[in-house]
């Protein structure tokens, strides 16, 4: 954990990480959702949600994935495993290089007033703010739902601490509704390819490398794949 003008605290890798590898549990307090306004007082957010009628609400000062900074392009995402979020690497990290990962926010509604949720990642895709449109809070829903659905949800006490589960994941495969890109400050990874590879292809290469890819034959520099749209710009 690190402090930066720009950002406040944040985590950074201290060694290459292989895509798909667990990073942390989101751990905490286990609080009543009527509660949350008691314990989330301040300008940050850290409550994550459990089921319907909890909340985690893990201690501020320590570190964990809790301290993880939010980024239109992110490098790490969350996945539901037992009932616990856990956050796992979505493409390979690099030695030095920050954690991020989208917050997902609910749609901006009138509740947000006036809101403080925004975003200042200065990614070719930012869209200034953390909160997702309704059509990708809709899909990301469902995906969610589904995801959740395949393990049973750990039992949980109210004012405990969320305990660690007996046993994590290898490895979280990547899926098309992850937002892909690689890390813009490497070297792009160089394909001769004639005609652009499909999609599937293109994140396997950048979730396996950890590196955006240039095509030099058709001058294109492929940045990422969001919404299931890949995102490139022309090279000379």
């Amino acid at each position: 954990m690190r402090t930066s003008k720009e950002k406040g605290r944040g985590i950074y890798a201290k060694k290459d990480i292989p895509a798909g590898i667990v990073l942390g549990d989101y751990i905490g307090r286990v609080i009543r959702i009527k509660d949350e306004e008691k314990y989330e007082t301040g300008d940050h957010f850290y409550l994550m949600y459990y089921h319907r009628a909890a909340t985690i609400y893990p201690d501020p000062k320590k570190p964990g994935v809790h301290i993880i900074n939010h980024s239109c392009t992110p490098n790490t995402w969350m996945h539901t495993y037992r009932g616990h979020t856990l956050y796992f690497a979505l493409r390979r990290i690099f030695a030095g290089e920050e954690l991020t990962v989208s917050y997902n926010l609910a749609p901006l509604d009138k509740d947000c007033d006036p809101c403080t949720h925004l975003c200042h990642c200065k990614s070719i895709i930012c869209s200034n703010t953390m909160h997702m449109t309704q059509e990708k809070s809709d899909r990301w829903n469902e995906f969610e739902e589904a995801q959740a659905q395949k393990t049973v949800r750990e039992s949980v006490k109210i004012n405990k601490m969320l305990p660690l589960l007996d046993s994590y994941p290898e490895n979280i495969p990547d899926h098309p509704i992850y937002t892909l890109f690689g890390n813009p400050k490497k070297e792009a990874y160089r394909m001769h390819d004639k005609v652009l590879p499909s999609k599937s292809s293109i994140r396997e290469r950048i979730r396996e490398t950890g590196q955006t890819i240039i095509f030099p034959a058709l001058k294109i520099h492929v940045l990422g794949v969001t919404d299931d749209l890949i995102v490139s710009t022309r090279v000379d």
